[in-house]
C-alpha cells in the first residue's frame, strides 16, 4: 500500500503531461534565441515567487544552462578540487554528492568543524525534509567567516513555501536551480539554470556561448515558465498534501510532495537518509493523472 514512497519525484499531473507533450517542438532546435531567452525568463520567474525570498539573487546574473542542478554541481566539484578543497554536506542531502566525492577528500558538516580549505554544499530546501536545515545560517555564518565557498542547490524550489536567505553573503558562489521535480516529464529533458556572479569562461559558460545545450529543453522550459507560476505546485496541491498526509500520520512538509515523519513510525521508520528525518514522497498520492505509472 505504500511502496514507492521513498524517492523523489514531480507530481504526475495531467495538465502538466498534456502542456509538456505538446510544448516539445522540433523548431527550437535551430532557434538563435532560445536558450537566452529562456534563461533571462526562468531567472525572472524564480524572483516572482510570493511564498519564497531569495534576497540578493538579482546579483548572480551570469546565467547558464545547465542539464539539471547534477551538471552545475561537477563543474563546481571540478573547480574546487583544483584548489585541493575538502568538500562539505549536510547528512541526509542529495545523494550525488556522497557518490561523486567517493574518491576524493569529504567529510559531513555534522562530523568535523570547518575550514578555510573546504567547500560545502547546501540544498535549499533541504533534501531531507523539503525545508531550511536548521543549522544552515550557522554554516554561512562561519563560511563567510572562512572564505568558504558555498553552492546552494535550489532544485526543490518551485515545490516548496517559506525560503528564505541572503545570498548577498561573501561565502555564497553559486546558486542552481532545475524544474525536473516542479514539473513531471522535465526530469528527461533536464532544465536548469545556474547563476553566477561573473562569467568565469569555465566549460558550462563555454558550451553556452557555442549553444551546445538541449535547446528543445530551453524552449520547453521558456514554455513553463509563460503559462505555470513560480507557485503553481503549492498553490495546487498544497490543502491535498495536508489531507494526504493526515490520513498517513505524517507531517506536511513546506516542500509539496513530502511528508515528514521520524523512526518509529510503524510504515516509513525504514526510509533512513541518515537523518532522525524519515522523508516521504507523496507526489503518486497527489497525482490526477490516471494510469500514470512512468517514472
Amino acid at each position: 500500500m505504500h511502496s514507492n514512497l521513498q524517492k523523489a519525484s514531480a507530481i504526475k499531473s495531467k495538465e502538466v503531461y498534456d502542456f509538456i507533450d505538446n510544448a516539445v517542438k522540433s523548431e527550437y532546435l535551430y532557434s538563435n534565441w532560445i536558450v537566452k531567452e529562456y534563461l533571462n525568463t526562468y531567472f525572472e520567474w524564480i524572483q516572482s515567487s510570493r511564498l519564497n525570498n531569495f534576497h540578493g539573487l538579482k546579483k548572480f546574473n551570469s546565467l547558464s544552462f545547465v542539464h539539471g542542478t547534477s551538471q552545475a554541481f561537477d563543474f563546481f566539484y571540478r573547480e574546487q578540487i583544483q584548489k585541493r578543497k575538502r568538500f562539505r554536506c549536510f547528512k541526509g542531502d542529495f545523494v550525488y554528492h556522497k557518490v561523486s566525492w567517493r574518491n576524493f577528500d569529504w567529510a559531513y558538516l555534522e562530523d568535523d568543524h570547518l575550514s578555510f580549505e573546504d567547500a560545502v554544499v547546501i540544498s535549499l530546501p533541504f533534501s531531507d525534509t523539503g525545508g531550511i536545515h536548521s543549522g544552515m545560517e550557522d554554516i554561512l555564518d562561519q563560511c563567510d567567516q572562512l572564505k568558504i565557498p558555498v553552492f546552494i542547490d535550489a532544485a526543490y524550489y518551485s515545490i516548496a513555501r517559506d525560503l528564505k536567505i541572503d545570498l548577498t553573503r561573501p561565502c555564497i558562489h553559486t546558486v542552481a536551480f532545475s524544474m525536473s521535480k516542479a514539473f513531471h516529464g522535465t526530469h528527461r529533458l533536464r532544465i536548469g539554470m545556474r547563476c553566477k556572479k561573473e562569467n568565469i569562461d569555465d566549460p558550462v559558460d563555454f558550451f553556452n556561448e557555442i549553444e551546445m545545450v538541449s535547446k528543445i529543453s530551453a524552449g520547453v522550459g521558456l514554455e513553463i515558465c509563460d503559462n505555470f507560476t513560480t507557485d503553481y505546485n503549492q498553490d495546487k496541491y498544497r490543502e491535498k498534501q495536508i489531507l494526504v498526509c493526515k490520513d498517513l500520520d505524517i507531517q506536511p512538509s513546506d516542500s509539496v510532495v513530502f511528508g515528514l515523519t521520524d523512526k518509529t513510525h510503524p510504515n516509513f521508520g525504514s526510509y533512513d537518509r541518515g537523518t532522525d528525518s524519515r522523508r516521504v514522497c507523496i507526489s503518486n498520492l497527489l497525482s490526477d493523472r490516471v494510469g500514470a505509472n512512468d517514472e
